[in-house]
């Protein structure tokens, strides 16, 4: 499938989807086994390179990526996911638990010891971070087998995304913004989710869908995430996701927008 919205940015990155389905692709990267990583490196390359990845439930290397893709809640037990919440506040400094969580740490390896030691500092305390994981976290069990993702234009016949991926620079974000603004009457429209980058162009998009008026989803303010990307996307590039319905609402839009105004004729490459 080809975009309108692609055509007029003329961005660097093409748009990429995430699918839901029961069918695996041929010729497709993806981890290995669940032993730690992140996916974002993965869907960097489907950006970046054209590639198709996979994952299931039990590739996925990371419990937070789990969550993004929609695997279900990432952690089967309490403990884990009260270790999960040290992790991404203060580490073991602020874990009510220290002799617990420090058991944890002891059979990290270097230098994931020492990160998980002092916490990625997403949350600013345990307490913030339980009460965000545990009630504003939409949880999704997928009927499907695997979550693909793959360039839109190798989108085929029949095959409806579950969400569709822009990877833009601040002008093109600027012009996602005023293109979606453009059919709305509210404000504040566009969802920067506190959550993995992975998350924020899965699972908060999947809830996104659940919506008479579905928002797009700003990605890659994820700092850790964003480590993993830097290879191939570079630093001043965002995500911004969609749901199919939305994108399929703005695509129609764009045909007769400021796309085709002097304004946006100054910005063309």
């Amino acid at each position: 499938m080809e975009s309108n919205i692609a055509k007029e940015l003329n961005g660097k990155f093409k748009p990429i989807v995430l699918i839901k389905t029961d069918k695996a692709p041929e010729n497709a990267i993806g981890p290995k086994s669940d032993k730690g990583g992140c996916i974002m490196a993965f869907i960097a390359r489907v950006i970046a390179d054209r590639k198709t990845a996979v994952f299931t439930k039990e590739t996925c290397p990371c419990n937070g990526g789990k969550v993004g893709l929609g695997f279900g809640p990432g952690f089967e037990d309490e403990e884990s996911l009260e270790n999960h919440f040290c992790f991404l506040s203060t580490g073991i400094d602020g874990c009510p638990n220290k002799e617990q969580y420090q058991t944890f740490l002891n059979y990290l390896p270097e230098p994931t010891k020492e990160m998980f030691t002092h916490g990625e500092r997403i949350f600013v305390d345990y307490e913030t971070a339980k009460e965000h994981i545990t009630k504003h976290r939409p949880i999704y069990n997928n009927e499907e087998k695997y979550v693909v993702f793959k360039p839109l234009e190798e989108l085929e016949e029949g095959e409806i995304p579950s969400a569709v991926i822009f990877t833009i620079n601040p002008i093109e974000l600027a012009a996602l913004i005023h293109l979606d603004g453009s059919c709305r009457v509210d404000n504040a429209y566009t969802i920067t989710a506190q959550s993995a980058a992975c998350q924020d162009i899965g699972n908060i998009v999947f809830k996104q869908a659940e919506s008479d008026n579905p928002r797009p989803v700003l990605g890659l303010s994820d700092l850790a995430g964003r480590r993993h990307v830097r290879r191939w996307i570079p630093d001043e590039y965002m995500t911004y996701a969609l749901t199919w319905e939305l994108f399929l609402k703005l695509e129609k839009i764009s045909e007769n927008s400021f796309f085709q105004t002097k304004v946006w004729e100054g910005f063309k490459k």
